[in-house]
């Protein structure tokens, strides 16, 4: 991997042993030059001067784009100001739609981390989804970008989970630790509290649309900052959201109610605490891992609500009831059960006693109750897809 460097303190020259300081990597310098404008190799390097240097480093998470050089043996006291990691703040699960893919799913991960330090993944497994991988962007483009490149470059068929954030967890012990998924929340006994990040957003539309953003605005819980007339038919808004209200179909939403007027720009603006809680989806009493999501408590109940009523459409019915449930803890917010199959146990009864239909009706009953308990419910993949489409 070849390093575009400027020497802003001493010289560099070929043979010296170097060190990055944001990562610790030691290296030596195999090769350094200069543009002229193609690249040539020159002795050394010094103040002021931009060219490249070539130190074996094999691993671009080793060499961070902004990260101070120094000699290993004559280390600068402080490094350079303005650098910072780059650190993922939307998460999604990606699984490849053949379980057969998985091994090239891999591979054409480990092939994009290679040109993408931003880039972050790791294995997750899914009872719903099979194999894949939780992975980490910069934003949504981000996002859609590497999934678009893993299907076009590499040929995949990919499902995409719903996008999240990640969260900063206070335990009562006091240690701070930061989720990416609801499976990584600790158990409620020992949450203090839950902190959400923000972003600073900033919204340039027509005044006829004024309502309907403000109306979509406090929908998504934004705390309006200000409102300026740039003119008498242009206005900018200003607006704190909770990042996680924005990554999903927010901008989508914006643009349909401006009809395509509306600009819209955000920062980040640090973490605020919030009543986030952790929503399960129980299919027959077991939780569905993949569908469990961290959302506000205000919205817990339409979400849940929305998510067990797609599910009974969903799901195909079978011998016994399937009862779909969404609860928070231990506390189910939400219900609905998928009727079972029926056979007509009385076909073959003409008159006869109404003891003997009963009898033949209780053994139908008791069968039911037995195959419920020992049933296993499979969710087809076409359902757990339309139910990641599901707004609360």
């Amino acid at each position: 991997m070849v390093c575009l460097v400027r020497i802003v303190d001493g010289t560099l020259r070929r043979g010296e042993r170097i060190r990055f300081v944001a990562t610790g990597g030691v290296f030596t310098v195999e090769e350094i030059g200069a543009f002229h404008p193609r690249p040539r190799p020159v002795g050394e390097l010094s103040v002021g001067e931009v060219g490249y240097l070539y130190a074996n480093v094999k691993d671009l998470a080793q060499a961070r784009v902004g990260d101070t050089i120094t000699h290993l043996d004559r280390p600068t006291a402080t490094p350079l100001p303005g650098f910072q990691e780059a650190k993922p703040m939307v998460f999604a699960g990606l699984y490849p739609v053949d379980a057969d893919d998985y091994e090239d799913l891999r591979d054409a991960v480990e092939k994009l981390r290679l040109n993408d330090a931003s880039f972050r993944f790791e294995p997750e497994t899914s009872s719903a989804l099979g194999f894949g991988f939780r992975c980490g962007f910069l934003g949504l483009l981000h996002m859609e970008i590497i999934q678009e490149r893993l299907e076009r470059e590499f040929d995949l068929r990919l499902i995409t989970t719903a996008p999240g954030v990640r969260y900063r967890v206070t335990t009562t012990s006091g240690e701070t630790v930061e989720i990416a998924s609801p499976a990584q929340l600790p158990d409620a006994g020992r949450i203090a509290r839950i902190e959400e990040p923000y972003i600073r957003a900033t919204i340039v539309t027509r005044s006829d649309s004024l309502g309907g953003i403000l109306a979509l605005s406090q929908e998504r819980r934004g705390v309006q900052q200000r409102l300026e007339y740039l003119a008498t038919d242009t206005v900018l808004l200003g607006y704190d959201f909770p990042l996680a209200e924005v990554v999903h179909d927010f901008y989508d939403r914006l643009k349909s109610v401006s009809r395509g007027y509306a600009s819209f720009d955000y920062e980040l603006a640090g973490y605020r605490e919030g009543e986030i809680v952790r929503l399960d989806i129980l299919v027959n009493g077991e939780p569905v891992d993949s569908l469990s999501l961290m959302i506000h408590r205000e919205k817990a109940y339409a979400k849940g609500k929305a998510l067990v009523e797609k599910m009974q459409e969903l799901i195909p019915r079978q011998l016994f009831e399937i009862v779909l449930q969404a609860a928070i803890g231990s506390r189910v917010i939400a219900r609905a059960s998928v009727r079972p199959l029926r056979k007509d146990v009385l076909a073959k009864c003409y008159g006869g006693d109404i003891s003997r239909k009963r009898k033949l009706l209780e053994k139908q009953k008791e069968g039911k109750r037995r195959m419920k308990s020992v049933g296993a419910v499979e969710i087809p993949q076409e359902a757990f897809l339309a139910v990641l489409k599901v707004d609360g």
